[in-house]
């Protein structure tokens, strides 16, 4: 009984973990949102200063960390808690020889749990650092693009002074930030200027967990299409009529200063 609490609390606590990391992540991206972060972030140039903000290692620290400890703390428990019951079951082959099961096959099964456990969050860590990689290299690109078309800077004003936030409703990825020329977003990373809009469509993916609605952003400027999640179609719908509205607005602001 002692052994069988042990091994269901390894999954107990690697979900309380999680849940913990998650709600830790969640306040480091509000932070961001609000824009309470360090003054001398502040003062970077703006390539700089969205680089900061936006690399997967500020805002998924306490996910990356966590994993990692889990890792250890996985791997510390295995060792020793299965040497422990290894030895316990020599004493048990002593007294029974005839036993059918070898010692190594049962601690293997008691601690089957742990051990799947170790390979997932193992898994989980190797996928988050391959990850990384290939996200900060998007976003060194997405940067460079807006400094050679010369927005960069007023992005920078843009996401500073505005405060208009917007929930997604979805936990992997943050709120949006609504600036007066930019939509700003942490997770997925992104900078889309209004001026750059070609259409945005409401869509859905379907599947087992069932319905999932995002923004399907068109750019001008990119053959990519940039996809961002919302639990709620009328919180997505008054996205894109705001966007398409801002859009319209700050073409008809360029065309008067012409």
């Amino acid at each position: 009984m002692e052994m069988f609490g042990m091994v269901l609390f390894i999954p107990l606590f690697f979900l309380f973990s999680i849940f913990l990391a998650f709600t830790i992540r969640k306040r480091i991206i509000e932070k961001i949102m609000f824009v309470e972060i360090d003054e001398n972030l502040k003062d970077l140039i703006a390539w700089d200063f969205f680089y900061n903000i936006f690399k997967m290692e500020r805002s998924a620290k306490p996910i990356y960390y966590t994993e990692f400890f889990l890792l250890i703390l996985d791997t510390i428990y295995i060792l020793f808690g299965g040497y422990k019951e290894y030895l316990k079951e020599m004493e048990f082959i002593k007294e029974f020889p005839d036993f059918p099961m070898s010692p190594v096959s049962s601690v293997l099964i008691k601690f089957a749990i742990p051990i799947i456990l170790w390979f997932v969050i193992l898994l989980l860590l190797l996928f988050a650092l391959i990850m990384k990689k290939k996200e900060n290299k998007r976003i060194s690109e997405m940067l460079g693009n807006l400094e050679k078309s010369k927005l960069l800077n007023y992005a920078k004003e843009d996401f500073i002074k505005s405060d208009r936030i917007v929930g997604t409703g979805i936990v992997i990825q943050s709120d949006i930030k609504l600036g007066d020329k930019f939509l700003f977003s942490i997770y997925p990373a992104c900078i889309i200027p209004y001026s750059w809009i070609d259409n945005i469509k409401i869509d859905e993916i379907r599947g087992r967990g069932g319905r999932r609605l995002y923004l399907d952003f068109t750019l001008k400027e990119s053959y990519e299409s940039i996809k961002i999640f919302f639990d709620k179609e009328d919180v997505a719908e008054k996205i894109k009529d705001f966007s398409l509205k801002t859009k319209s607005k700050n073409n008809r602001e360029k065309i008067f200063k012409n």
